[in-house]
């Protein structure tokens, strides 16, 4: 049984995933907002349409996907590999995009989760398309295990223009909690200057400590990387505020 939530929760970010999370939030009682606080544009660049023609070609192994902006980006692409997915909600989002995928973290959704399942097969050639702003974490691990990485920046990630009446709600507390996602989200929403009463939800440990280092406050944090594990802890938070 899910426990019920409070309140109006801040939801940082739109499209698939802000459907998902309103309807997760309504359905424990609480309010969604949506204000997305990021903004993805994919990279047009030779080392982009190389990749493309690669995996149309079977010349790559694995395609590894750690975001729904990279399945935005290889929608409509000929995939002619095995597809890796960092959690299952970017293997939900694959699926519903027509694209099969091969490998998922059992329990563990990062980077580090993917390396562990990761099969003993050096030699491999695996296609990373990320954001600008990723982590090295999974194409040096990936490296390490002796496969042969094509990292490739697929989209950057800046942040998103907040209109003023946004920015002023967000200021004066309309948000009785906010879900932070990511360090890029962490960075986005400590520059709205959100109020010390705006509860701060972290998707995991990572996320934490990089929201502690722009100023933001954490007060609960995700179990594991899902919105189900995030709400969860909100809730628990809120249970143990009252």
């Amino acid at each position: 049984m899910t426990e019920p939530v409070s309140g109006t929760v801040l939801l940082p970010r739109g499209g698939a995933w802000g459907d998902r999370a309103s309807s997760a939030v309504q359905a424990r009682g609480g309010t969604p907002w949506v204000v997305p606080l990021l903004h993805t544009t994919p990279v047009d660049s030779p080392e982009v349409e190389a990749a493309r023609s690669a995996l149309a070609a079977g010349e790559m192994d694995w395609l590894v996907v750690t975001s729904a902006a990279t399945v935005d980006l290889v929608r409509d692409w000929r995939i002619r590999a095995k597809v890796a997915a960092v959690g299952p909600a970017t293997a939900s989002t694959l699926r519903e995009a027509g694209i099969a995928v091969d490998l998922v973290p059992e329990h563990t959704y990062s980077a580090t989760g993917l390396l562990q399942v990761w099969p003993d097969r050096p030699g491999e050639r695996v296609l990373l398309l990320r954001s600008d702003l990723a982590r090295a974490t999974l194409a040096d691990g990936l490296a390490g295990r002796g496969c042969e990485v094509r990292d490739v920046v697929g989209y950057r990630t800046t942040a998103a223009p907040v209109s003023e009446g946004d920015v002023s709600a967000v200021q004066s507390g309309r948000a009785d909690a906010v879900l932070v996602t990511s360090g890029s989200v962490a960075r986005a929403l400590a520059a709205l200057n959100p109020p010390a009463s705006t509860v701060v939800v972290s998707i995991g440990p990572v996320t934490t400590g990089e929201a502690r280092e722009v100023g933001l406050t954490v007060t609960a944090e995700a179990g594991e990387r899902t919105l189900a594990a995030m709400l969860d802890a909100l809730a628990a938070a809120q249970e143990e505020k009252s």
